[in-house]
């Protein structure tokens, strides 16, 4: 029986990737290239696990890998390619990202809390395996994550990305080679005293994110959706806002407006409370 369930929950989770994966095609119009084989086996990766102490991945090729559901806590995944894997579930606090290439990979409920993912790619994850809906049941989480200097163009909405650090990270409009424009959305992300300092969120969907207190210094938000976002207490200072959509926005005690830019351009800032 513990078996027949077993593999029902391995099937149960090829068919979500699947459907999280074509849901990602479908968006961006991009085919996954064709599979090559990762230098490393899922067997060999649950071995290193279980050595007890914390796996040495870095540098490895783990592409398209079912690592659904293992503990990767503390894991040194340096540069590791990650590209398409199947982390649904899976457990990644603490653990090194830095440089990792997480394109593709499907990211359903995975904790990445405390986690470093400077400078790394997250180009279309699957989030959610649902076409166009992100529930918080599925998100997964970034809580205390360190993601400076990342890449991201993805649907990541109704995470927790509570204390983040985003310093310098690129989440702007993208394009595929269809010319398709992309918008990475964060909307009802909890992104409470976050640091997006210098960040570049041109066009992102924030609408209804929590920004309390965050730091927006210098960061680029021409264009973004804020409508219904909270950013109570948030430092604006020398923050891009041409063209950002304000509209019920709470403003409240925000720091530094009057020396950000484009503020002739912000779209409904009389519907905003302040």
């Amino acid at each position: 029986m513990m078996m027949q369930a077993a593999m029902m929950q391995a099937a149960r989770r090829r068919i979500l990737r699947s459907i999280a994966l074509a849901a990602a095609v479908l968006v961006s119009g991009n085919v996954p290239g064709p599979a090559a084989a990762a230098s490393m086996t899922v067997r060999q990766v649950i071995a290193l696990l279980r050595a007890g102490h914390p796996a040495d991945l870095a540098g490895k090729d783990l592409s398209r890998l079912d690592l659904a559901e293992l503990d990767l806590s503390g894991a040194n995944l340096a540069g590791a390619n990650l590209f398409a894997a199947d982390l649904t579930g899976a457990r990644l606090v603490g653990a090194n990202l830095a440089g990792a290439d997480l394109d593709r990979a499907t990211i359903i409920r995975a904790d990445f809390s405390n986690a470093n993912l400077s400078g790394a790619t997250m180009f279309l994850p699957a989030a959610s395996s649902l076409l166009g809906e992100n529930p918080a049941t599925e998100a997964p989480r970034f809580r205390q994550a360190n993601l400076t200097g990342a890449h991201l163009l993805a649907k990541l909405g109704n995470g927790d990305w509570t204390g983040a650090n985003l310093a310098d990270a690129h989440l702007e409009l993208g394009r595929t080679q269809f010319l398709a424009a992309l918008r990475s959305d964060l909307s009802g992300c909890r992104m409470a005293g976050a640091n997006l300092e210098g960040a570049n969120l041109s066009g992102v969907r924030l609408a209804f994110a929590d920004l309390r207190g965050a730091n927006l210094t210098r960061a680029n938000l021409q264009g973004a959706d804020l409508a219904g976002a909270q950013l109570d207490g948030a430092n604006l200072t020398g923050a891009a806002l041409a063209r950002a959509d304000v509209h019920r926005a709470s403003l409240r005690g925000v720091i530094g407006l009057d020396q950000a830019t484009g503020l002739s351009s912000v779209r409904n800032l009389d519907l905003a409370e302040r």
